[in-house]
This record gives C-alpha cells, structure tokens and sequence, in this order.
C-alpha cells in the first residue's frame, strides 16, 4: 500500500507540456538554439536532378538510418547485431551540393549529412485534414565510402539486381580511394567544394 501511495504521488507531480512551459520561463540569452541535425546512412534510391526556370537546382532523397543501442539495452531487448530497426529522412538538397549528389552518389551509397529540420504542412486534398511531414535541408554532405568499397557495394549488387546502381559510371577512375568524396572526382572538374562538407567539424 505504501509503494502504491508513492506512485500516486508521482503522478500528481508529473507536469503537462503547457504546464512545463509556463514554469521555464524565458529562454536564457547566453544559450545559443540551434537546429542542427547530423545523420550517417545509406541512399534509398539513385539521386535525380530537378532543375527550375530560375536555375536552381534540387535533389530529393530519402536516407536509410539504423538506430544505435547501448550493449546494456540491446541485452535487455535481445537485439542482435544486425537486427536494429531502420528509420528513413527525407533529405532535400539545393544548389551545388545537389549537382554534386546526383552526379557522384548512387543508391546504397553511405553518406554523412549535416543539415537543418524543418516540417512542411498542408492539407489532404481528399480528406481536407491537416498533414505534415519532416525534412531535413541539408548544409553538408561527404561520402562515407572509399571508391573501393563503393565498386565492391555494386558488384554485389548488381549480382543480385541487374537493375541496380544506374549511375555506377560516374566515378573517376584517376582518383584514390579515399573518405569524404575526395576519391571520386578528378581535381579539376570543380566538384571538391561540394564534396567535402562539414560532417566531421
């Protein structure tokens, strides 16, 4: 009967989110709010280029993530290595570092993004309800795989999906191997600024 009092008591402390707001009181000026999102993952599908009467440029991808567990967790959920569930972001990519993305990256591709989190809204042109869905408008990209590891992700691929990997002749073949984008593009056909972004600082 105690243990049940002091539950009881819990949930009476327990605040609701309007109620949490109004105690916080003002956001303190020497804290910065920051909107940053930082993602490693595999590309859902082979980028294509969209490209407006203004010249702008946009890629739109969906980016493959697993989730990490703590080894304490995974041994209280038995969740083997392999067994992680997946969660899909959309990614919208603009300007230059879209170009970049549909030329160089493929699907399956691992990549590491940086970017912002916005949600779009609207309504059901059905059922007229409100919608809403987030994306993340990404700063930075870099390529999380040497040219060697991308051409081996292919071969097997392709082994089991002829259809598989459409842009595989977009690689350099006089560029190392190499993290961050640097191997897959010759040095002078202006793609290193896009390439190598700020995933890692």
């Amino acid at each position: 009967e105690e243990h049940d009092s002091e539950e009881e008591e819990e949930e009476e402390e327990l605040l609701s989110d309007e109620e949490l707001l109004a105690t916080a009181g003002e956001w303190e000026p020497n804290i910065a709010p920051f909107n940053t999102v930082h993602l490693s993952g595999r590309v859902g599908q082979t980028p294509q280029a969209r490209y407006f009467e203004d010249g702008k440029v946009v890629v739109n991808l969906s980016l493959a993530v697993k989730r990490k567990y703590h080894f304490v967790e995974r041994a209280a959920t038995n969740i083997r290595s392999g067994e992680e569930e997946t969660d899909w972001f959309g990614l919208e990519i603009w300007g230059q570092q879209a170009e970049f993305v549909a030329k160089y990256v493929d699907k399956g591709a691992r990549v590491g993004v940086v970017g912002t989190l916005e949600i779009d809204e609207w309504n059901d042109r059905e059922t007229g309800q409100p919608r809403s869905r987030a994306k993340v408008i990404v700063q930075d990209l870099d390529i999380l795989e040497t040219r060697a590891e991308s051409e081996l992700r292919r071969s097997r691929s392709s082994s089991s999906s002829s259809g598989y990997g459409s842009n595989n002749n977009n690689y350099s073949r006089g560029g190392g191997g190499g993290g961050g984008g640097s191997g897959y593009y010759e040095e002078g056909d202006g793609a290193s600024s896009a390439g190598t972004g700020g995933f890692f600082g």
